[in-house]
């Protein structure tokens, strides 16, 4: 089996600021946002703060992305920001990546207030949450709270994979050259105004937030069904009840901290799953069980080459893949969807929603061509290609970009060990394309279209993994389809 793999990969967010969603904000009473702080700390930037590392090409590029690469390579960056204003680097718990993403905003916002001497919010309470709720499933400001509340304000951000990004945006990245609407270098009215928000004095009374993440529901043209985030700061007489406190976030802080991080290991996929030591000899030796040449689905082969995925999945503490009910019917691309579905649920990570007819023909070019397929199109933030020669079905070809992926294998682009391009399939496949209806498969076969001299006249298949610019509405054949038929157990 011979694989080819683009070690370049493709990735292209959006360049307007959020995606020219914009932020939208508020101050709902007069005085809220004090402006033009001077204190050391909380003077405004000169400028915008490019994100150093750059964050944003290692993060998803649409829906949620709480993996821990993306928020520790986003610290990072924070930390390179709050440098250039003299302060320390930002403490966050060690378990910042299990919070929800209301919970790493609130948490990041009080941590950017406390360290410049702000008095912090007391907690995110159930009653404002369910205000900041409305604003994001409506893409829009939360309503005003009732009389309870004073100094109240309220923000709304859009295409954003986390609350350490928001806070980057609204504490870094809210000047000129920022995308911010009414900021630029002859209009200043609107520059700042969400940092003067998250660093206001207030009023002197107890402080309290609500927070809200919808990871699919920004309707702005540029960003359908992108996520969207909304908040609500304001001053309360009275007390909870609380979803999560300060308190509570202090004591995380106390069990052990996130370290940043400033780029990804070479050796772990950007969603931090790390690459097999060496390659992984399939066991149960299926090539000795499978048909020497051309296709095999036979109950025996297919059996033999899961029994060898799963001994590989043992290897890695991951649990047995469990195929739908008529998988050996399938058609190769279909498998190929499907495995490559299956590996990445069973380590946690978001789907492909299925194959849409644009991205097989783009996978039929590769495989035609006994190549990578080549890049879709402008249509698409990111995708990765791949392609295998010689393979017998969808599981042996994922088999070998996912196990037997290193020095030594069928790698073309794996030439020594340490190459970039070793496991680089294996990054493709777990690679960190965030989440939601955006996600988007295609996968083909040439039956005798491997021209490369050993495996010539053999099987040629290729996949393109891809994240489209809006919502995908239709498929091939989709997820939905597959889980209708999946075991629950193993869904």
């Amino acid at each position: 089996m011979r694989r080819a793999w683009n070690p370049t990969r493709r990735k292209a967010r959006h360049l307007a600021w959020r995606s020219g969603a914009g932020l939208a904000l508020a101050l709902v009473l007069a005085g809220c946002s004090s402006g033009g702080h001077t204190e050391a700390g909380l003077a405004e930037p000169a400028h915008s703060v490019s994100p150093d590392p750059d964050y944003p090409d290692v993060c998803a590029p649409v829906g949620a992305d709480t993996t821990g690469p993306c928020l520790r390579i986003t610290l990072d960056a924070i930390d390179t920001a709050r440098g250039k204003e003299g302060l320390l680097p930002m403490v966050l718990p060690a378990d910042f990546p299990s919070l929800t993403v209301p919970e790493q905003l609130f948490v990041a916002v009080d941590r950017e207030r406390v360290d410049r001497g702000l008095v912090p919010f007391t907690g995110l309470t159930n009653a404002l949450d369910a205000d900041a709720l409305q604003g994001a499933d409506a893409a829009r400001l939360p309503a005003r709270p009732g009389p309870a509340y004073g100094s109240v304000a309220t923000e709304w951000i859009g295409d954003v994979d986390n609350g350490l990004d928001a806070d980057f945006e609204w504490l870094y990245n809210d000047g000129p050259d920022s995308g911010v609407p009414g900021c630029s270098d002859s209009r200043t009215s609107g520059c700042w105004a969400d940092r003067e928000l998250v660093l206001d004095r207030f009023e002197p009374r107890r402080l309290v937030m609500g927070a809200a993440f919808d990871p699919t529901g920004d309707t702005s043209s540029e960003d359908r069904a992108g996520s969207s985030l909304a908040a609500v700061f304001a001053t309360s007489a009275g007390a909870g009840p609380y979803a999560y406190t300060w308190q509570q976030a202090l004591r995380a802080m106390s069990a052990g901290q996130l370290r940043p991080l400033r780029a990804v290991p070479s050796s772990e996929s950007d969603t931090g799953i790390s690459d097999p030591r060496h390659n992984v000899a399939p066991r149960p030796d299926y090539t000795r069980i499978c048909a020497a040449g051309g296709t095999d689905n036979s109950p025996t082969c297919l059996g033999a080459v899961l029994d060898a995925i799963n001994h590989a999945h043992a290897l890695e503490g991951i649990r047995p893949m469990v195929l739908p009910t008529g998988f050996g019917q399938l058609s190769i691309p279909d498998q190929l969807f499907v495995t490559i579905d299956l590996e990445r649920m069973d380590r946690g990570l978001p789907v492909f929603g299925g194959l849409t007819k644009a991205l097989d023909r783009n996978a039929q070019i590769g495989a035609d061509d006994a190549n990578d397929p080549p890049d879709p199109g402008q249509a698409y933030d990111l995708d990765d290609a791949e392609w295998a020669g010689g393979s017998s079905n969808g599981l042996d070809a994922v088999y070998g970009w996912m196990y037997d992926d290193g020095f030594d294998s069928g790698n073309l682009d794996c030439e020594h060990r340490g190459a970039a391009g070793c496991w680089g399939h294996r990054k493709g496949i777990l690679d960190d394309f965030g989440s939601g209806p955006n996600l988007a498969m295609g996968a083909a076969i040439a039956v005798n279209g491997d021209t490369h001299s050993g495996d010539k006249g053999g099987t040629s298949m290729a996949v393109t993994l891809a994240v489209a610019g809006t919502p995908v509405l239709a498929f091939t054949y989709s997820w939905a389809q597959v889980t209708a038929v999946l075991a629950p157990a193993a869904r």
